[in-house]
């Protein structure tokens, strides 16, 4: 039977990208989810493998679930764009003993969240001129790159996930034309994702450093972010160049659902990269945009701070599945 309201408690919440999966258990409605472990994707062949391991621990077994992920999804089932995990629905609830499931893609969570998030959990980098009503947008660069809308009727919500990720991108000023070469380097397509991603910001530290005439090191996104952090010169360049590509993508996309409710960029890199985000040269890159600079000054443009944002909102979610649009048959594992 559908939960008219609710899944039932203990509902086990699970944000599951490409490199970690975070899991938290939502003891009862209203409350908030209690974070259980943070599991290495790449740890376990099988999904059902990883979050076995952490119940079994447990002792009180979760009833029911709602797994956000980070791939496409297709009625039941769902496959990690960037990881080899596969879930399909009803047999990941036959294994895991739950009554009842629910997956959705991981920025459709975190949509969710911005129905429940405060003022507290962000920071604004344009403040724009927002509608308390319009729709929304959340974004952003993680393992991959994520987005997913927000459209809000009264109390209930419209969640519309996206792949706008996988759009084909180009250099738009002359900057990023003597970049776009080594950025570009071996990929048989340059998409969204390609570039705005963790090692996206790889590419553009190998970039800065062709272009200044530097040997190129072999480090990581973490050591790319890290270094610009501490004053590298080519390491904060880097992270300079990423973040301007970063807004003006998300002043595209902002115009293509017409977000006049606010952008949000989501995921781990963003809040990192933060005390090196200028709030002008962001603005100008993000409003920027002939010939509708005036609809585009209206945008506003926030980073989401709060911890465990996507588990917030998948626990929403749980609690409220009617109001997100999430109770019908077609999504739910059991019906």
């Amino acid at each position: 039977m559908i939960p008219a309201v609710a899944l039932p408690c203990p509902v086990l919440i699970a944000d599951i990208g490409g490199t970690n999966c975070r899991l938290s258990l939502l003891a009862e409605h209203g409350a908030a989810p209690e974070a259980l472990a943070r599991i290495s994707t790449g740890a376990f062949p099988t999904p059902e493998q990883a979050l076995e391991s952490v119940l079994s621990t447990l002792h009180t077994r979760p009833r029911s679930a709602v797994l956000a992920v980070a791939g496409p999804l297709h009625g039941h089932s769902a496959q990690l764009t960037n990881a080899g995990w596969y879930f399909d629905g009803p047999k990941l609830a036959q294994a895991l003993r739950l009554e009842q499931g629910l997956l959705v893609n991981d920025f459709e969570a975190l949509a969710a969240a911005l129905a429940v998030l405060g003022a507290e959990d962000v920071v604004t980098l344009v403040a724009g001129q927002p509608e308390a009503t319009g729709p929304r947008l959340v974004l952003g660069p993680g393992t991959g790159f994520g987005a997913a809308a927000l459209l809000q009727r009264g109390e209930a919500c419209v969640l519309v996930p996206t792949e706008c990720g996988h759009i084909g991108i180009g250099p738009e000023d002359p900057a990023e034309v003597k970049l776009w070469p080594a950025l570009s380097e071996g990929l048989p397509r340059v998409t969204i994702e390609a570039l705005l991603r963790g090692d996206g910001l790889v590419r553009f530290h190998r970039a800065v450093a062709q272009q200044s005439g530097l040997a190129e090191p072999d480090i990581s996104a973490a050591d790319v972010t890290t270094l610009a952090l501490d004053g590298n010169p080519a390491a904060l360049m880097a992270v300079i160049c990423f973040w301007r590509l970063l807004a003006r993508v998300a002043g595209d996309l902002a115009l293509a659902l017409k977000a006049t409710g606010g952008v949000y960029l989501a995921g781990g890199i963003a809040p990192r990269i933060l005390p090196l985000a200028d709030k002008a040269t962001l603005q100008a890159v993000f409003s920027s945009k002939p010939p509708v600079e005036d609809l585009a000054a209206r945008f506003a443009l926030h980073v989401i701070t709060a911890d465990a944002a996507a588990e917030r909102g998948a626990a929403a979610i749980a609690c409220e599945p009617a109001r997100f649009g999430l109770d019908d048959p077609a999504r739910l594992w059991f019906a």
